[in-house]
């Protein structure tokens, strides 16, 4: 589970662009199947760097939001 805030993806608005694929500076987003259609999720959303968001804001598409895990961590304020 998530400690932070993390990327979640929406299969309706994505187009497989893959911008935030090649965005990630960690290397974590992979395209995943879903009912016939692939794409973007988090291989590993403990190792989403805190606060970058570059792949919220590179999509053209507005099909990235972000989402907070259900228990706070000490690296996020809310």
């Amino acid at each position: 589970m998530a400690k932070h805030w993390f990327p979640v993806f929406s299969s309706d608005k994505c187009h497989q662009c893959e911008a935030c694929l090649l965005i990630c500076p960690v290397h974590i987003i992979e395209l995943t199947e879903l009912n016939g259609n692939f794409i973007p999720a988090l291989s590993d959303s403990d190792e989403c760097l805190v606060n970058c968001f570059k792949c919220v804001k590179i999509c053209p598409n507005n099909a990235v939001g972000i989402i907070r895990p259900a228990k706070p961590c000490d690296c996020c304020s809310f």
